[in-house]
C-alpha cells in the first residue's frame, strides 16, 4: 500500500511532468541546447495551488494540495528567483498516508538555468534530504548533502552533468518556458534531470491542442504527455496527460495519470500574478 500511497507525493510536486525515458530519442526530437535561449514565463510574485485527487475502487478521493510559488531572493550575493512547491496531504487523507514535501529551487532571474535545489521529503515514516549546488560554468553539480531515513548518502561530491541540466523543480519551469507553436504531433521535448545523485533522460511528447473545462473556466490548451517508468506506480503502457493553457503562462491546468492501482489526478485551483494575460480563457466559471 505505501507504494500506491506514494504516488500521490509525486503527483504532489507535479514533476510528474517528467520521469525517465525508457527509450531513446528519434527524428521528432527536441532540446533547448542552451538555458540563455528562453523567455520566462513566470514572474516573482507568481502563486499557483493544485487539489490532488486520487482514485481507488471507483471512489475519488481529495488527497491533499500542492502550491508553488515564485519570489525574488539573493544567493551568494547574486539576484535570483527561489521558487517553492510544498504538498500536504488533506487532513481526511492523513490517516490513509500523511505526506510533507517541500522543494526549492534557486534559478537564474533572466534564464532557466537552476543555480541550487533542495529537496526535504516526509512521507509516512519515509525521509530523505537532497541539496545540491549547481556550477553551469564547470558542467557540474556539487552533491552537497544527500540524506535518505536520516543516513548519510553522499557528501560534498561533485558530478559531471550536460548543459542545462535541471532539478526536479527547475524542470516544470523549465518546461513551461519553451515555446512549442512550432511542434508537429508526436514531437518531444528532451530534457535531462538530475535525480537522487544521477541523471535521467526524460521527455514530453507533444499531443496536440484541445480544450479543457475545469471549475476556473473553460480554456484552450496544448496537451502533453511525459515519458513513465513502468514498475510498482506505473504500467509503463498508458499516458499521462497534460493540460496547459495555449498562452504565453503555460500553466499545467490538469494532470490526469493511470497508476498501477487506481488513477490520480491535480487540477489547478487557484492563481495570482501571473506575469501574462490569461488568454487562453474562453469562459468564466
Amino acid at each position: 500500500m505505501k507504494k500506491i500511497t506514494g504516488t500521490i507525493a509525486l503527483l504532489f510536486l507535479v514533476t510528474t511532468f517528467l520521469f525517465a525515458n525508457n527509450g531513446g530519442g528519434d527524428k521528432n526530437d527536441n532540446k533547448a541546447s542552451s538555458c540563455e535561449k528562453q523567455t520566462l514565463a513566470y514572474q516573482a510574485g507568481e502563486y499557483l495551488k493544485y487539489k490532488v485527487y486520487y482514485n481507488w475502487t471507483a471512489v475519488w478521493m481529495n488527497a491533499g494540495n500542492v502550491t508553488f510559488t515564485v519570489n525574488n531572493d539573493q544567493l551568494d550575493g547574486e539576484d535570483v528567483l527561489h521558487m517553492v512547491a510544498e504538498g500536504r496531504t488533506a487532513k481526511g487523507f492523513n490517516w490513509f498516508y500523511k505526506v510533507h514535501d517541500r522543494y526549492e529551487t534557486y534559478m537564474s532571474p533572466s534564464s532557466s538555468q537552476p543555480l541550487k535545489f533542495i529537496r526535504n521529503v516526509n512521507e509516512g515514516n519515509y525521509t530523505k534530504y537532497n541539496e545540491y549546488t549547481f556550477l553551469p560554468d564547470q558542467s557540474e553539480v556539487l552533491i552537497n548533502k544527500r540524506t535518505r531515513m536520516g543516513k548519510l548518502q553522499a557528501e560534498n561530491e561533485t558530478l559531471s552533468v550536460p548543459s542545462c541540466t535541471q532539478d526536479m523543480l527547475s524542470a516544470v519551469y523549465y518546461t513551461r518556458n519553451i515555446d512549442y507553436s512550432n511542434m508537429a504531433v508526436g514531437d518531444k521535448i528532451n530534457v535531462e534531470l538530475l535525480i537522487d545523485g544521477e541523471i535521467t533522460s526524460a521527455f514530453l511528447k507533444y499531443m496536440g491542442k484541445d480544450k479543457l473545462k475545469t471549475k476556473l473556466g473553460k480554456f484552450n490548451c496544448a496537451k502533453f504527455a511525459p515519458s513513465l517508468i513502468a514498475g510498482d506506480v506505473f504500467e509503463g503502457d498508458e499516458e499521462m496527460i497534460i493540460w496547459v493553457t495555449d498562452d504565453d503562462n503555460r500553466l499545467p491546468l490538469l494532470i490526469e495519470s493511470p497508476l498501477s492501482v487506481g488513477w490520480a489526478k491535480a487540477y489547478l485551483i487557484d492563481y495570482d500574478n501571473l506575469k501574462y494575460s490569461m488568454d487562453a480563457k474562453i469562459t468564466k466559471k
